[in-house]
């Protein structure tokens, strides 16, 4: 027979990747901890885990059971955080993925923040440009700037982000000024290439009619920083996140081009599973992340 704590204690073996770790975290015997593990393979007839002296890796069953067992985790903590909105104390733990621009501008002080308010809440916040898997990976929001189609997740908008065709005065001097988005054929442009790999076109909007206009250059990065760096450098033309070169264009370092044609504008999105029930902490974190875009909105738009 299948124990339902044996499950979860197996979600907690794979994210410590060590028994020892879960026998210090749980206060429970390594002994008892392996004998659960085994009982639980026994009652499921697969191996769950590949063991070395060095480290534990799932197996087949294990990833496909794991992946189902943190959705099932999830629901208990649901479960426990409606019984625990009712009172006045808010607490609980929250995993957030989030991209580093947003994260360096405005969340790491609003996170910190929010702990400040609620003692009660521990949050573990991982900041990446990469894009997690937010049930496989076991977070339970994900900050996004992006368009999104995934159905099995919940999105709320929480701000604009305009982006912008710029670059440095010594460039723009030494090539000319873009009049028009054509004009772009003859400059060197810095192409970002997002984490999927692919290089999308500059969108602009020119006499009432949407244009992707495909650009080249030779510099293409998967991470904005870099794309900052090489504009900086009077590498060439660029088109980023209006929050991620805010204080250059206020002091004259970069200066915005073709600002009538320019469009791309993307939402900043909070995004959790829709498996999640109403959960008082969520709630409260993704309104007050809101409220913090919000009163910074002039660095995005």
């Amino acid at each position: 027979m299948v124990k339902a704590d044996d499950i979860l204690l197996f979600v907690h073996v794979v994210e410590e990747s060590s028994f020892s770790r879960v026998s210090e975290k749980h206060n429970i015997t390594m002994s008892v901890v392996s004998k659960r593990i085994a009982r639980l393979e026994a009652a499921l007839n697969v191996q769950l885990l590949y063991r070395t002296t060095r480290k534990l890796s799932l197996t087949e069953a294990g990833q496909a059971l794991y992946k189902k067992a943190k959705i099932a985790q999830a629901a208990v903590q649901d479960a426990k955080d409606v019984v625990s909105g009712f009172g006045s104390d808010v607490r609980g733990k929250i995993r957030i993925t989030m991209p580093v621009v947003t994260a360096n501008l405005v969340l790491n002080r609003a996170a910190v923040e929010f702990c400040e308010q609620y003692p009660g809440i521990e949050l573990e916040l991982n900041v990446t440009n990469r894009l997690p898997n937010i049930l496989d990976e076991g977070y339970d929001l994900a900050i996004r700037t992006a368009d999104l189609s995934d159905s099995s997740l919940v999105a709320r908008r929480l701000v604009d982000s305009q982006w912008v065709v710029c670059a440095t005065p010594e460039y723009l001097h030494t090539h000319g000024m873009p009049e028009y988005p054509d004009d772009l054929m003859k400059h060197h442009c810095l192409v970002y290439k997002s984490p999927l790999g692919k290089a999308e076109p500059w969108k602009f909007y020119v006499e009432s009619i949407d244009l992707s206009l495909p650009v080249n250059g030779r510099f293409q990065a998967d991470n904005l920083d870099s794309i900052k760096q090489a504009v900086m450098g009077d590498f060439g033309i660029a088109y980023l996140p209006r929050a991620l070169i805010f204080n250059e264009l206020n002091n004259g370092k970069l200066v915005s081009v073709l600002d009538e044609f320019a469009s791309k504008k993307l939402g900043i999105y909070a995004v959790y599973p829709n498996t999640r029930l109403t959960d008082t902490k969520l709630t409260l974190l993704i309104e007050h992340f809101r409220n913090a875009l919000q009163q910074s909105k002039g660095h995005f738009c």
